[in-house]
């Protein structure tokens, strides 16, 4: 997978979470190789940064724009076509690691 597969809008949902997440990624504009975008859940709206290095994928949000609060860790799984993300997520340094499955709703508009 690279960064421009990553870019585009993603549903999510997280194990023993009832609710789900949208998360919407573009090109980072000042981090080539980056995207940076929001992630959504009911009542809330959070900005997402993240990378992809040698194949392990990276999103970190942030509560308050400046700590990180919550960071998925994961891969594309080998048929999808780099259209679904299975890993970890882990609020804050200390939280509970809960396995997610992000799909691809739709690709990053090409402008």
């Amino acid at each position: 997978m690279t960064d421009k597969q990553l870019q585009g809008q993603w549903q999510g949902t997280i194990s023993g979470r009832d609710e789900a997440v949208r998360i919407v990624l573009a090109p980072h504009p000042e981090w080539k190789g980056n995207v940076k975008g929001t992630i959504e859940r009911p009542g809330s709206r959070y900005p997402m940064v993240g990378d992809v290095n040698q194949g392990s994928i990276t999103l970190e949000e942030s509560a308050d724009g400046v700590h990180i609060t919550g960071t998925w860790l994961g891969q594309a799984v080998g048929d999808s076509c780099a259209r679904e993300i299975q890993g970890e997520f882990q609020a804050g340094e200390d939280g509970e690691r809960q396995n997610f499955v992000l799909r691809k709703s739709q690709p990053q508009s090409q402008q």
